[in-house]
C-alpha cells in the first residue's frame, strides 16, 4: 500500500459506523418528510432534505479524504454505503406505497429518485467498483 504520510492514519470502523448511522438518520428524516408532510409525494422539500444529506456526504468525504484513502477500500465503502442507504430507502418507500394500494402516488415525482438517481449513480458506482478492483497496493491487505 505504500508509505503513509506522517500523522495520517486510516479511518476507523467507528468513524465509518458514525458516517453510516448519520446517513441512515438523514434518510429517515427525508423519508419521514416525504411520507407524512408531503403525503407520499416527492416534492421540492424532499429534494432540499436530500441535498442536505448529500452535503453531509461531501463534507465527510472532504474532511476524511486522506484517512479514507489510507484504509483499504475506504472511499469505496463510503460511496457504496451511501448508494445503498439512499437509493434503498426510496425503493423501500415506493414498495410500501404499492403494498398499501397507493400506486398513484408514484406517478408524481418518483421517477427521479427511483430511476434516474438509481441508474446514474449506479453507473458511477460500477465504475468505482471496477476501479477499486483494479487498484494496486491492496493485494496483501485483509479487508
Amino acid at each position: 500500500m505504500g508509505i503513509r504520510p506522517d500523522g495520517v492514519t486510516p479511518i476507523t470502523n467507528q468513524g465509518l459506523a458514525r458516517y453510516t448511522g448519520t446517513l441512515f438518520v438523514g434518510v429517515l428524516v427525508v423519508q419521514g418528510y416525504t411520507a407524512y408532510v408531503a403525503q407520499g409525494r416527492v416534492t421540492a422539500g424532499t429534494a432540499l432534505l436530500l441535498a442536505a444529506v448529500a452535503l453531509y456526504m461531501v463534507v465527510f468525504t472532504v474532511r476524511n479524504g486522506t484517512a479514507l484513502r489510507q484504509r483499504a477500500y475506504g472511499t469505496y465503502f463510503a460511496h457504496a454505503v451511501a448508494y445503498l442507504i439512499i437509493n434503498g430507502s426510496f425503493w423501500l418507500h415506493a414498495w410500501i406505497l404499492v403494498l398499501n394500494g397507493r400506486d398513484e402516488t408514484l406517478q408524481q415525482g418518483w421517477s427521479g429518485p427511483l430511476m434516474s438517481m438509481s441508474v446514474l449513480w449506479g453507473a458511477g458506482l460500477l465504475v468505482h467498483t471496477i476501479g477499486a478492483m483494479l487498484s494496486r497496493g491492496y493485494e496483501h491487505v485483509e479487508v
